[in-house]
């Protein structure tokens, strides 16, 4: 993903938040991966890494057009110490295997709102995603509008579309995880089909979709 990290040195700057570290210090527009994202999960759990975590997931998830970035960061810079606290909790969470539903609810209220303003579940489930760092078997997975949007024909029949509670989001991953197991029977077991490729395939569902109706409309 294409991230325009001026854009974002000066709205964290006029925030008085944090600078970014890394490759997005740098400036320009720089090319972040999900790889890079997961190495900062493997860093020292501390309050200044989950920060970095944080951004780093937003620009990610964001891109270039980095829509509303200027409010997410004014939910950080209402309470940055409250925030930090919550970020470093739900890492910690993931780190030592708390249920799914667990972290999730660190971020999230019980009725999917945010605990902190602006990260809602599609910020939030990225972070959880990343905290897991370079992990084989991703427990915690990305949920958002669009993949909400393609299981519902076939696997999630009037599922809401934008705020999910804690027991929601839980049942979402283990279904995702149960179906790459099957994938990887499927194969033999000649390799593992991993649950975020799923994910990632529902994502990608969205382009395939569109595309298709573009031609149609031709």
């Amino acid at each position: 993903m294409i991230v325009d990290s001026d854009r974002w040195k000066e709205a964290l700057a006029e925030r008085g938040l944090p600078p970014l570290q890394g490759m997005l210090a740098e400036g320009g527009r720089v090319s972040v991966s999900r790889k890079d994202i997961f190495d900062l999960g493997e860093k020292t759990l501390d309050s200044e890494n989950a920060l970095q975590l944080l951004y780093y997931s937003l620009a990610w998830g964001l891109g270039t057009r980095a829509s509303r970035l200027h409010q997410r960061l004014d939910g950080l810079a209402k309470n940055p110490q409250k925030a930090e606290k919550l970020l470093v909790d739900a890492w910690t969470s993931v780190k030592r295997e708390a249920p799914v539903k667990e972290a999730y609810g660190t971020l999230i209220f019980d009725r999917g709102r945010a605990r902190i303003s602006w990260l809602g579940p599609a910020f939030a489930t990225k972070f959880l995603y990343f905290a897991q760092g370079n992990e084989a078997d991703a427990r915690h997975l990305i949920l958002d509008q669009v993949v909400a949007k393609n299981l519902r024909p076939d696997a999630w029949p009037g599922s809401p579309t934008a705020a999910w509670f804690p027991e929601i989001y839980e049942r979402y991953c283990n279904l995702l995880s149960a179906w790459a197991k099957e994938a990887s029977e499927k194969l033999c077991n000649s390799r593992e089909v991993s649950a975020d490729e799923i994910e990632m395939t529902l994502f990608k569902r969205h382009k395939w979709m569109t595309q298709g109706e573009q031609v149609s409309a031709g």
